[in-house]
């Protein structure tokens, strides 16, 4: 039976205060973001409980209400219901939905929400790209495909493409972020990326610019210097504004900006950008020599508590530094294993335990989302914070699979979220397959682990409507 998603976008609207109190609404993934005019009221409880809503979260300036899979059709619905209401789209979100709420947050806040909006929207191209190289290593070892081939080329080229070009992709979602002209940010992001400045650095001569020294070799696959850069331009673009004459703005407004940036970006912000991604890098190495264990051993004891709290985006710089000069994670990715997995046994279990028709579809619906896709939010939300136990079951299979990681010491070698799917991305590309084994049995071990926890310390599904006929011990 379809949902009627009219329903579902008045009962959501009404539970944040009607539509006078909405300043602005969008969604992502899964969820609405809603940011309103006044919090103090909201209910978080009584949004949780509407039929189709998954759970709910305040957040500085608003509040999220987690749907689902199907939050672009409540979103249309609700546009449509009330188009009175300011809204935009899940680019447009991405990029500048942030601004009420960055006003009121702290520091950290403030800048979790400024790499959030830049740096996700391009989390799916780059996990499509590793994929595709995951793809390419099965191709080239099991599927006769031949390395010196054109075909061979052609896939490998368009999987380093995400990665290679990263610079020109966060620049487009950085001018979407900080309010600046699109086209010109784009253009400072392909030059940070050109060829020139790689054939420069093998020269091994001195580069300079007007006798400035640059730092050459390209900044391909790196985060910071394309952001930094494109945030120096935001407000180089209103001095520029100020100072050249509308009659002549069209062309000479993009003509001063690139003059003025061109220096600053390749003599300033980018070698900055790029010194702190080498750190960043650095303390990681330092850590995982030091102690290769903690790094994956840290994150996976914190994964439920990242993902609430959406903190887990902050260690994606980390991740891409590390995939840049060791050519694997070994901490993030790995460590998510317990967080993706987990919601698909603990899904399972409540689905073979329940009596609740309500739960039992639900959690069928988040196990297959959580075991082929990775998505956890809707099982996170509509079950684990829902009922509480669950939760606690998440932590014990999210600990004991960052231990096996950290004991067997496994590697992620291409970007993405693992999954059923997306297992491939644990093959080692010299070939050897231990790595991959280990993986599997990492994921069969959560798997385990969060099924039975979830069965033993059982849970009250009363919260869903409908009373089980077995309901568990609380």
């Amino acid at each position: 039976m379809s949902k009627d998603y009219a329903v579902l976008a008045r009962c959501v609207v009404e539970g944040v205060g009607g539509p006078d109190n909405i300043s602005k609404v969008f969604h992502c993934a899964t969820r609405l973001r809603f940011q309103l005019v006044d919090t103090s009221s909201i209910d978080v409880d009584a949004l949780g409980s509407i039929s189709g809503v998954m759970g709910a979260v305040k957040s500085v300036g608003g509040v999220q209400v987690i749907v689902g899979n199907d939050v672009a059709q409540a979103f249309k619905a609700m546009v449509d219901l009330y188009p009175d209401i300011e809204s935009a789209d899940e680019s447009d979100d991405d990029a500048k939905g942030h601004e009420v709420s960055d006003e009121k947050a702290n520091i950290f806040s403030r800048m979790l929400n400024v790499l959030s909006s830049i740096v996700g929207p391009t989390i799916p191209l780059i996990m499509t790209s590793g994929l595709i190289s995951a793809l390419l290593v099965i191709l080239s070892r099991w599927g006769g495909l031949p390395a010196d081939g054109s075909t061979y080329t052609i896939l490998n080229m368009v999987g380093n493409a995400a990665l290679y070009f990263l610079p020109v992709f966060l620049a487009y979602t950085s001018a979407k972020r900080f309010g600046c002209d699109v086209m010109v940010s784009v253009f400072l992001g392909a030059l940070l990326v050109s060829p020139t400045l790689a054939d420069l650095a093998t020269s091994g001569e001195f580069s300079s610019l007007f006798g400035l020294p640059v730092m050459t070799g390209g900044y391909t696959s790196t985060l910071i210097p394309a952001i930094l850069t494109v945030w120096v331009y935001s407000y180089v673009e209103k001095l520029v504004a100020r100072i050249v004459p509308d009659a002549v703005k069209f062309v000479f407004r993009p003509f001063a900006s690139i003059v003025i940036m061109v220096p600053v970006a390749l003599c300033v912000t980018a070698p900055l950008g790029g010194y702190a991604g080498d750190l960043l890098c650095a303390a990681m190495e330092a850590i995982n020599s030091a102690a290769p264990w903690a790094s994956v051993l840290v994150v996976g004891c914190l994964a439920p508590l990242m993902v609430l709290t959406g903190m887990h985006l902050a260690i994606i710089p980390l991740v891409m530094a590390m995939f840049e000069t060791v050519g694997f994670d070994s901490f993030l990715f790995p460590a998510f294993i317990g967080m993706n997995f987990s919601q698909f046994g603990v899904a399972l279990a409540c689905f073979v335990k329940t009596k609740n028709p309500n739960l039992k579809t639900l959690s069928m619906s988040c196990a297959v989302t959580a075991f082929l896709a990775g998505v956890t939010e809707p099982t996170l939300y509509g079950i684990c914070v829902r009922m509480k136990r669950p939760l606690y079951a998440t932590w014990i299979a999210c600990i004991v699979n960052a231990i096996f990681c950290a004991v067997f010491s496994v590697h992620v070698y291409s970007f993405g979220a693992p999954s059923f799917f997306t297992m491939p991305i644990f093959l080692n590309p010299d070939g050897t397959m231990t790595n991959f084994y280990f993986a599997i049995a990492a994921a069969a071990l959560t798997i385990v682990v969060s099924f039975v926890a979830t069965l033993v310390l059982g849970f009250d599904d009363s919260c869903y409507g409908e009373k089980s006929e077995d309901k568990a011990t609380v």
